[in-house]
């Protein structure tokens, strides 16, 4: 049945996030472990990639989050100039606080990596609106 086009977020059917042979790919160990659970929304063309996990994550820190970056993207089969990858990190009380994770897509490879907290409200009410319409991978 035919969908028609909306201002609301699209979100990909399960089936839309591969799973690809995982073997050797830190992230997927981490998927694997139970640390982290990976979710996908879109909007107006561009990929949320939300990484949830509770409390910080060695493979969230900036010395690796070019190589973590480069391995969601690759997991989901998602565009590097259309993703954008946030973390939603469980605090104690069970409140979600994201994070934004931005970067330079060069020669095939994540760049430039730059960790923006989301504090403004209107910011923090669009970010779970994403992550409360997406899809787990």
């Amino acid at each position: 049945m035919p969908h028609s086009q909306s201002a609301k977020p699209t979100h990909r059917a399960p089936d839309l996030c591969p799973t690809h042979n995982l073997k050797g790919f830190d992230v997927a160990s981490a998927v694997a472990r139970g640390e982290f659970v990976l979710s996908l929304s879109t909007m107006l063309g561009c990929d949320y990639i939300f990484v949830s996990h509770k409390g910080p994550h060695e493979l969230l820190q900036l010395k690796n989050a070019d190589k973590t970056i480069r391995e969601l993207l690759d997991l989901l089969d998602t565009s590097p100039h259309q993703s954008m990858v946030v973390s939603a990190d469980e605090i104690t009380d069970g409140r979600l606080t994201f994070a934004r994770y931005d970067y330079v897509w060069e020669n095939r490879q994540v760049t430039k990596v730059s960790v923006t907290p989301v504090t403004h409200k209107d910011q923090i009410d669009f970010m779970q609106m994403m992550f409360d319409c997406s899809t787990s991978c």
